[in-house]
């Protein structure tokens, strides 16, 4: 394995290849604006999600031209539970290359596939049990033939169009009569532990939506538009929860957990939330497994589309080799998992 802070040469002396250092993010928050001008950055974001992540921090690798920023490889911690054993992840999406050294190199002597390779041997080989994220089609034929990684899946897009099919709005007589009531969490407490403990056997191979992990993930985030998250409890005790945000005049369902025994709840929260707000259309990804909660979500009306952005599911699997294998078999995901939502 490299050392975290060792530097390796790339073409010749021109380039080097090390991991983050402090005082790296003025130059990444600079390749990222370039890179991405449609969607700015904010240093509170980058410090949010890479240095105050509580499953682990600073795991990016960086490519040089000098003293000049030229390449960045980075994946933020997530902590995922199957079956009761805990699998360290990472989430990898700013992976990016200056346009004016993108022609050095080709596949894995590239910037961007040399910037990887360093990010696998310093943050990943022994270390996570895979790597995974949310690819179009040409980062997708890039990682499978250059990165080692395998194609799991077409993201499962979920759709409902709410001015054809509009949401009844639940009355209050209704709700209590069956024992719901809801309320808009400010901050997730211990029973946020309890609930994913209780019913994380229903749901396969997920990431830990325990109270430390939504804290971090939704709470603290500093995006805008905000999240907000509405928790159902029936006759008090908690039985789920969902992440949503509005962007637009879509709705996005972007995270839930429910205890299988209430998967009535679902309906009744989404009678709750989606007549309040002025959208046309309610959208998640929510892949066919667990089937009760797939089946659950169809019969509410939500159509199977194809992912606007074409989006796949790839991994590459590190100390758990089977990865692929059991993501197709197992593994429960939503847009909330990605760094898209």
């Amino acid at each position: 394995m490299l050392d975290s802070g060792e530097s390796h040469p790339v073409s010749g002396e021109r380039f080097l290849v090390r991991a983050f250092r402090p005082g790296d993010e003025a130059q990444i928050l600079g390749l990222f604006a370039r890179s991405f001008p449609h969607a700015p950055r904010t240093l509170e974001h980058f410090t949010w999600k890479y240095l105050r992540n509580p499953f682990g921090n600073g795991h990016i690798s960086l490519a040089f031209e000098g003293e000049q920023l030229v390449g960045h490889y980075a994946g933020y911690c997530v902590p995922f539970v199957d079956d009761g054993l805990a699998l360290p992840a990472h989430q990898i999406g700013d992976t990016m290359t200056e346009p004016a050294v993108r022609h050095v190199g080709r596949g894995p002597t590239s910037i961007l596939g040399r910037t990887a390779l360093h990010f696998y041997a310093t943050f990943c080989e022994r270390q996570a049990a895979f790597n995974y994220g949310f690819n179009v089609a040409n980062i997708q034929r890039f990682s499978l033939r250059f990165l080692r990684s395998d194609r799991v899946e077409p993201v499962t897009y979920r759709r409902r169009d709410v001015m054809a099919k509009p949401f009844s709005r639940i009355n209050t007589i209704e709700r209590l009569a069956r024992g719901y009531r809801l309320e808009l969490v400010s901050d997730p407490g211990p029973e946020f532990d309890d609930l994913f403990a209780r019913v994380a056997p229903a749901y396969g191979l997920l990431v830990r939506r325990d109270a430390r992990y939504l804290r971090w993930r939704y709470f603290d985030c500093p995006d805008q538009p905000p999240y907000f998250f509405i928790a159902i409890r029936k006759r008090g005790n908690l039985v789920g929860w969902s992440a949503f945000r509005i962007v637009s005049d879509s709705l996005r369902w972007g995270d839930l957990l429910f205890d299988p025994r209430h998967s009535d709840a679902l309906e009744v929260l989404l009678r709750h939330v989606v007549p309040s707000y002025p959208v046309r259309a309610v959208e998640g990804w929510f892949p066919p497994r667990p089937g009760w909660l797939s089946d659950a979500i169809t019969e509410m009306h939500f159509e199977t589309l194809p992912e606007p952005q074409d989006l796949s599911l790839m991994c590459v699997p590190f100390t758990r080799d089977d990865a692929v294998a059991r993501m197709r078999e197992a593994l429960f995901y939503t847009w909330g998992d990605s760094d898209l939502f």
